[in-house]
């Protein structure tokens, strides 16, 4: 199951382990619209009623992590 909850920036940093703040500069630019748009993703689901547009925003929720996860993983090899 995917999580719905909206997430900051800093809980991202947490989450794979990022402290040191130059690497938090490096990847900022490249994962700020994304997490926006995440976000904008988790509030619309709420809203939604009907199950097939549901699913098109979990779809969408799951790409978006994934997407997230790979700016990540570039920067932390």
């Amino acid at each position: 199951m995917l999580d719905l909850e909206q997430k900051n920036l800093e809980q991202y940093f947490q989450e794979y382990g990022v402290t040191d703040p130059d690497l938090k500069i490096k990847i900022l630019p490249e994962i700020t619209d994304i997490i926006y748009d995440r976000n904008m993703h988790a509030v619309h689901y709420e809203e939604i009623t009907d199950e097939y547009k549901k699913k098109q925003i979990l779809d969408g929720i799951k790409e978006l992590d994934d997407k997230i996860e790979r700016v990540f993983k570039k920067y932390l090899k």
